[in-house]
């Protein structure tokens, strides 16, 4: 094989290994009837709908509705989260199995 295939080759399985990097989510079920919009781990501008389940990004989390209402809290890969309204306040917690 000549110098310039292996420096090919080199640089190609680097640039597969890069791209193939695994993203961690955790789901979010949003009991409220906010729709939020949520920054995580390295992503910005994740929508939580009210009345859903959806997935974002593993991380700490921080989020606001349109109404003003905030949440926070942080989430590892694979966690299951629930947004649940108490005394009028949004709450983050873990959802129960």
């Amino acid at each position: 094989m000549s110098r310039t295939s292996v420096i090919f080759w080199v640089v190609n399985g680097l640039l597969a290994g890069a791209g193939s990097q695994a993203v961690a989510s955790c789901r979010v079920t949003n009991e409220t009837g906010y729709s939020f919009t949520v920054a995580s781990g390295n992503v910005s501008n994740q929508k939580v709908r009210a009345h859903a389940t959806t997935s974002i990004d593993a991380g700490k989390i921080q989020g606001k509705s349109d109404e003003g209402k905030t949440i926070s809290g942080q989430c590892k890969d694979g966690g299951d989260l629930v947004i649940q309204e108490k005394n009028g306040v949004p709450l983050l917690l873990p959802k129960k199995k």
